[in-house]
């Protein structure tokens, strides 16, 4: 609070209309969404699975069409998609994220249940807040690309590891192979929405004004 107060500066308000209608969209393909994963242990068969499914397509699909017309404000700016640079960085980021959430999730519970310890062995996640300043600083210096191949080569390394010494895991091999991952990971996740973000040559994300 004390740094915003000091550094950040007054913004105007500014007063548009809120598409009220891609919102609903947006809300009702996520919860459809969420219902139809939440229950595929019981099989396509339910209709919570299949419907659900079908729910989030026919959402996205209207959403899409509703997002490209012109003349009005939308929630989501969809023409930066059209951005082959961007979608790159947004891919990497996205896949990394799946990845991280995913040993989040495994790697405590491994340790808690597996190995009778403590979930504090992820400390690369904890690793990975500090390492974020760093390896900004690292991209303005040295750029992406050398980024990128040393940090997906780490990155893929921890995670062979994991499965090389799935069945002799200790929590000494645990706290290096995910600080090998996590290190990999701080050089490519915040970096790779950056140089995507780059790509757009100033154009807005959200709140996507209408042309006048």
């Amino acid at each position: 609070m004390i740094i915003a107060a000091r550094f950040m500066s007054d913004n105007k308000a500014h007063r548009d209309h809120f598409n009220f209608s891609e919102y609903l969209l947006i809300v009702l393909a996520l919860v459809a969404l969420t219902l139809a994963v939440n229950n595929l242990s019981s099989g396509f068969a339910n209709p919570l699975v299949w419907g659900g499914l079908l729910v989030t397509v026919i959402s996205f699909v209207i959403y899409f069409k509703l997002a490209k017309q012109e003349g009005k404000a939308h929630i989501i700016n969809i023409s930066v998609l059209k951005n082959t640079g961007f979608n790159q960085g947004l891919l990497i980021y996205t896949f990394l994220q799946f990845i991280q959430i995913s040993l989040t999730f495994v790697i405590p519970n491994l340790a808690q249940l597996g190995l009778k310890t403590s979930a504090l062995t992820s400390v690369g996640s904890l690793l990975s807040a500090f390492f974020g300043p760093v390896m900004g600083r690292l991209l303005d210096s040295q750029g992406f690309k050398k980024l990128f191949l040393i940090g997906n080569f780490l990155a893929i390394a921890g995670i062979l590891l994991y499965i090389i010494f799935a069945q002799k895991l200790s929590i000494a091999l645990i706290v290096i192979f995910h600080v090998m991952f996590m290190t990999g990971f701080s050089m490519m996740y915040n970096n790779a929405m950056t140089i995507g973000l780059q790509q757009l040559d100033h154009q807005p994300l959200f709140g996507l004004r209408g042309r006048r």
